[in-house]
């Protein structure tokens, strides 16, 4: 007999997916009206928090998730976990605990490009994990939005936020990290690319 419910797990499932989609709504929603009052010199200011806070939440849960129905070794040989793990580590990397307002690796323009590819892309990702695609195959136009603009967007600005971040470090690199980080920027692009391909 199960500890918890079936029924009990479906619901927490498309719980975590559904928060988690209107979150990253809301974190464009929340760049669209930051950016315009503040500009992008302040744009750190206002959003970092929730983006940092919000990516965790969103990796951990879909990592547990993971490992909850398809095990620990079938969970890590996903795409997903790759992604999720990628999250976690641009965590790492990218918060700046609390000088995140003076860091000029946020305020370059490619930070509002990053949040708009992840914002519209894990949105339809959340939602796509509650509904699958039509038994036809066809491709609507929100997916193929999401597969032609939206993903290259989140790669490429996540890679030059990357490489920023090398160029410029912060008070809380350390050699190891610093190492680390040049290491993911060799790989980034062929992972990146070997991933996307999966999307056609």
């Amino acid at each position: 007999m199960a500890l918890v419910p079936q029924r009990l797990v479906a619901r927490l499932y498309q719980l975590s997916h559904i928060s988690s989609g209107f979150l990253y709504v809301a974190l464009l929603a929340r760049w669209l009206i930051i950016l315009p009052l503040a500009g992008s010199r302040f744009l750190p200011g206002g959003i970092h928090e929730f983006l940092c806070g919000l990516l965790i939440y969103s990796s951990v849960l879909e990592i547990l998730w993971l490992v909850k129905f398809r095990g620990v070794v079938g969970g890590v040989m996903t795409r997903t976990f790759l992604k999720d793990v990628n999250f976690l580590y641009f965590v790492v990397v990218m918060h700046y605990y609390d000088d995140y307002e003076h860091a000029p690796v946020l305020k370059n323009a490619s930070y509002s490009s990053f949040i708009i590819g992840l914002a519209c892309t894990q949105a339809w990702s959340h939602w796509r994990s509650l509904f699958r695609r039509s038994v036809d195959g066809r491709r609507s136009r929100v997916e193929k939005v999401d597969t032609y603009l939206m993903m290259p967007l989140l790669y490429l600005s996540e890679m030059y936020l990357l490489l920023l971040n090398v160029q410029n470090p912060g008070f809380h690199s350390f050699p190891l990290l610093e190492k680390i980080n040049k290491a993911v920027l060799v790989i980034f692009l062929p992972v990146a690319l070997s991933v996307y391909k999966y999307q056609f």
